[in-house]
Parts: C-alpha cells; structure tokens; sequence
C-alpha cells in the first residue's frame, strides 16, 4: 500500500514538472519557471500545491461540449449550414416545381372548360 502511494505521489511530482516545463512564459503567476521546478524539486508535496493555488493561470474554459480541434468543428458547422442551404434550395425548387404542376392543370381545367361552352 506504501509504494502504491509513493508510486501515486511520484507520477503526480513528475506530471507537474512536466505541465511547468511545458506550459506557456505569460500563464505562470508570481515566479519564474526555473524557480517554480526547483520549488517543486525541493519541497515535492509543498511545491506542487502551491503550483496548483497560485503557479499557474487556468486558460478559461471554451466549450466542454465538444471533443477535437475546434477547426474541425467549424468546418463541420459550415458543412452543416451549406447542407442545409443545399437541402432548403432543393425543397424551394420542389415547392415550385409542383405549384407549376398545379397552375398547369388549372389551366388545362379552364381549356376543357372552355371548349365544352359552345
């Protein structure tokens, strides 16, 4: 159970060396890098809590709901909206293409009318 927890604390020392090496220059709050690692280094548990609480801004959060590059997500949008677009056009020209069919036997109704008043 010990080296569980100690395997535990070791993989979270080094997940947080990693995310101070990796993260951005403008995102670290109150030191500088180098001086956060070695914070870290020399006091493991200390270190990393402070790192947490007042190391390092948290981008804000844009949108929870959605998995994958957030390009990808336009491109399906506009996709979407083209198909849409395409969809409402084909559903116009339907729309118009049996009102002519409906004009069309009125007319011929009038025709058949007409001929048969003499």
């Amino acid at each position: 159970m010990g080296s569980l927890i100690s395997l535990a604390f070791f993989a979270m020392l080094i997940a947080v060396l990693i995310d101070i090496i990796l993260i951005d220059e403008s995102r670290i709050k109150n030191l500088g890098k180098v001086t956060w690692i070695f914070v870290v280094i020399f006091l493991p548990l200390i270190g990393t809590i402070l790192w947490f609480a007042i190391g390092r801004e948290y981008a804000p959060a844009n949108n929870f709901g959605s998995f994958g590059a957030p390009q990808r997500h336009e491109a399906l949008r506009q996709l979407e909206t083209s198909n849409t677009e395409a969809e409402l056009a084909k559903l116009d020209a339907e729309i118009e293409y049996f009102e002519k069919q409906e004009k069309i036997r009125e007319l011929e109704e009038k025709l058949r009318h007409r001929k048969q008043l003499p």
